[in-house]
């Protein structure tokens, strides 16, 4: 049991500095342009999650699938907190063959105030950022799992939204084993 009360970091200590950081729509876009560079201010803004920005403001994986026209429309429907389950029956349908049965991950426009859920293969899900109407990009999605932006994954796009969705929380990782650790020196 932890000592003290933690507060948790929101979905906007982890995101937020890259609101209005154009992202790609390529993994080779991402390569050959270097990533994507934060502003100093930006880096320093997040004090919670301030360990997973990097001290050179470089940050690969930045990078969204492109957004038809359809599901745009879904997009702008869904406000904070929602889901596939607020769009009205016309945005559903032709989407699922049996609609009532999709997960509440479905399509879920994040809370800037709030604690991320379980991260997952948000490809797959469509997780909606909080303020603008996209997809959440891998970058995002790995700061919401507390990867540091040194950290860089490759291969697809659908590859690295698949293994940020798979992988266990490295700060989680930490905590469990300076637990374990702790047991083992106290013998």
């Amino acid at each position: 049991m932890p000592s003290k009360k933690i507060q948790p970091a929101t979905v906007r200590d982890a995101i937020e500095d890259l609101e209005d950081v154009t992202p790609y729509f390529t993994v080779q876009e991402d390569e050959e342009k270097g990533g994507i560079r934060l502003q100093a201010r930006s880096r320093d803004a997040a004090e919670k999650l301030n360990n997973l920005r990097d001290n050179d403001g470089i940050a690969y994986n930045h990078i969204i699938p492109q957004t038809t026209a359809r599901v745009l429309k879904r997009f702008k429907a869904i406000k904070e907190g929602q889901n596939f389950h607020s769009l009205d029956k016309a945005l559903i349908e032709d989407t699922y063959t049996d609609a009532k049965r999709t997960q509440n991950t479905i399509y879920l426009r994040l809370k800037y105030d709030e604690p991320s859920g379980t991260v997952v293969n948000v490809r797959k899900s469509m997780w909606i950022h909080p303020h603008k109407d996209r997809a959440i990009s891998i970058r995002e999605a790995a700061r919401l799992q507390t990867f540091p932006d040194s950290f860089r994954f490759y291969g697809t796009k659908d590859s690295q939204y698949q293994q940020v969705g798979n992988a266990v929380p490295p700060m989680l990782a930490r905590v469990i084993a300076e637990k374990i650790l702790s047991y083992i020196w106290e013998k």
